[in-house]
């Protein structure tokens, strides 16, 4: 989502967020943790994941202690490997509930479900000016990632329309 001036969360993260804090609130299980993931892009002072700690921090009671930090991804993908990666390390068969945009919890569902992360997604609610660019940019993301489903889709649609003229 990217960082404001390098280090504040942005409001389309901000609703990520929050979303997660709500969440969080509304949680019974005393063990549960946040984990804050995003690294740190060439032209940001901090990593995405300290600059959410920073805002759960500033605007709410949560202790630093409840927040975890993921901060060397650099793609949706990572940011749930490595995620699952700090959950394991600390818990005997975690559950995760990731929190995102809600045009963004299809593909995020399909790498969580890659890479045999437990849990669900949740979606938060996006600006309606920035939903047609976002998911013709998830469509595009999808196909480049399961490209070898739309060859074999396109594939068996050409092969049935050449059998349909002999």
């Amino acid at each position: 989502a990217g960082l404001l001036g390098g280090e504040k969360v942005t409001p389309l993260l901000r609703k990520r967020v929050d979303k997660a804090i709500e969440a969080f609130r509304k949680s019974t299980n005393p063990a549960i943790q946040l984990i804050a993931s995003g690294g740190q892009g060439a032209d940001e002072k901090i990593s995405e994941a300290q600059a959410i700690q920073n805002y759960i921090l500033e605007t709410t009671d949560i202790p630093e202690t409840a927040i975890l930090l993921e901060d060397r991804s650099v793609n949706t993908y990572q940011n749930l490997l490595y995620s699952k990666q700090l959950g394991e390390s600390l818990v005997t068969d975690p559950r995760f509930l990731f929190v995102t945009n809600d045009y963004h919890v299809f593909r995020t569902s399909i790498y969580a479900q890659q890479i045999g992360m437990k849990g669900d997604g949740l979606g938060c609610n996006t600006a309606s000016y920035y939903i047609p660019s976002a998911f013709l940019r998830e469509l595009v993301a999808i196909i480049v990632r399961l490209k070898w489903l739309y060859f074999v889709f396109y594939a068996l649609f050409f092969l049935l329309i050449w059998a349909s003229f002999h």
